[in-house]
């Protein structure tokens, strides 16, 4: 709907309706782009955009380092990769990937966002006296 038809939306500066068209488009990224481009927090223990909450994580002793471990329930049942323990942190993986959410799952996730549009000004810190 949004690329053949548009929608009427209101352009405030300009205070005129226009047809808004838009296109969804997919993009590729590590996790520091993802962030910056769908501000979904790539750090800390629910750092799994898919996991979310159940993301399989360790904290470092020394490091105080968040690793990230349990993505192998992501592979095939019969993956070779599955009932290896040495290569990576001395169990294997049984577990199943979580099913993707649905429309609704995901609407109520996002339904309560607030989005400020415009540029924020940002203070230098510094005190004029």
């Amino acid at each position: 709907m949004l690329w053949d038809d548009g929608v009427e939306v209101f352009d405030a500066y300009e205070k005129v309706n226009f047809n808004l068209r838009a296109l969804l488009f997919c993009t590729i990224n590590d996790f520091p782009a993802y962030e910056n481009l769908s501000g979904y927090s790539v750090k800390g223990h629910c750092a799994c955009p898919i996991c979310e909450e159940n993301t399989s994580y360790h904290q470092l002793k020394y490091g105080r380092k968040t690793c990230y471990i349990g993505h192998r329930k992501f592979l095939k049942h019969n993956h070779p990769y599955r009932r290896l323990k040495k290569a990576f942190n001395g169990c294997q993986k049984d577990r199943t990937a979580p099913l993707p959410l649905t429309g609704d799952e995901v609407y109520n996730q996002v339904s309560h966002v607030e989005v400020t549009y415009g540029k924020t000004v940002k203070h230098s810190g510094v005190k004029n006296i």
